[in-house]
């Protein structure tokens, strides 16, 4: 892997990591901000962005701040609509994220697979993270058994139908490329995820009802959207992914942390990872 790689999603690594922090240089600047800019720069040095794509990152990154701010309807709205290219990788706003892995398979039964370096997908996570932060004490042990209830749930549960649906089968494996696997799926993907679904759409549906539907609704409508954009996958893996979504989000609700629900997220893609066809039967 050539140096500009690391340099440039290593710096974007440690801006994700750090919108958790309270840290802030000279008092002023947030750290994650600071590393957000040096990979930035590195993108568009070594062609992985463009001043198109920056410039559509500050309209994003301009609206998601107001959003929380102002906590307008239709900030809200565009929030969700400026999402939509960075979320698909859409070729107009010139990222051009970086392909690690091109058309392997895991074993002789799965389909193909990519695995992509993405900043722009990265980008909803980072600032939705950061510009949504509350800064409140961990309650570790409930955390702890919901997350484990939840994700023993969700493999018994999901893998039957998986192999019902024939989607996927056991496979156990542990291909030379995961430690770079569970850095992209955790920092890249999963947080990225549940900050669009969960801590953006799930709340806001959820502030704004009244009544004892409003938790069964934001739940329900985050995870079918969830659901939705995982067309590509075709019809089973939408119907898997809409239920998922409704663990992340349950789980989201009863501990109003965003971190219970992407540790719950990334466990279970783990789990399909490394114990069954990744991504997916032929």
């Amino acid at each position: 892997m050539d140096i500009n790689i690391i340099l440039t999603y290593g710096v974007l690594l440690l801006s994700v990591i750090s919108t958790w922090t309270k840290f802030k240089l000279f008092n002023k600047i947030p750290i994650w901000l600071l590393f957000l800019t040096i990979s930035f720069v590195l993108a568009i040095t070594f062609k992985r962005a463009s001043y198109l794509s920056l410039i559509y990152t500050l309209i994003f990154g301009f609206s998601v701040y107001y959003n929380y701010q102002q906590k307008n309807i239709l900030l809200f709205f565009l929030v969700l609509a400026l999402s939509i290219p960075l979320f698909f990788h859409l070729p107009i706003i010139d990222f051009n994220n970086y392909k690690y892995l091109h058309n392997i398979s895991l074993t002789s039964h799965s389909s193909p697979y990519n695995l992509y370096f993405n900043l722009d997908k990265t980008l909803i996570g980072i600032f939705i993270i950061a510009f949504g932060f509350e800064y409140k004490k961990i309650e570790v042990l409930p955390i702890l058994k919901l997350f484990v209830i939840n994700l023993l749930l969700m493999v018994v549960i999901f893998f039957i139908l998986a192999i019902v649906l024939g989607y996927s089968k056991f496979e156990p494996k542990l291909p030379s490329f995961s430690p770079v696997w569970i850095l992209t799926n955790l920092f890249f993907t999963c947080i990225a995820e549940e900050a669009l679904f969960r801590k953006l759409i799930q709340q806001k549906i959820y502030d704004s009802l009244t009544g004892r539907f409003a938790i069964i609704t934001s739940i329900l409508v985050a995870s079918v959207t969830f659901g939705l954009v995982h067309f590509k996958g075709g019809i089973s893996y939408m119907i898997l992914a809409s239920l998922a979504g409704v663990f992340y989000g349950y789980i989201y609700y009863k501990t109003k942390r965003i971190e219970s629900s992407i540790l719950l997220h990334f466990t279970f893609n783990l789990t399909h990872f490394l114990f069954f066809t990744y991504p997916a039967l032929k």
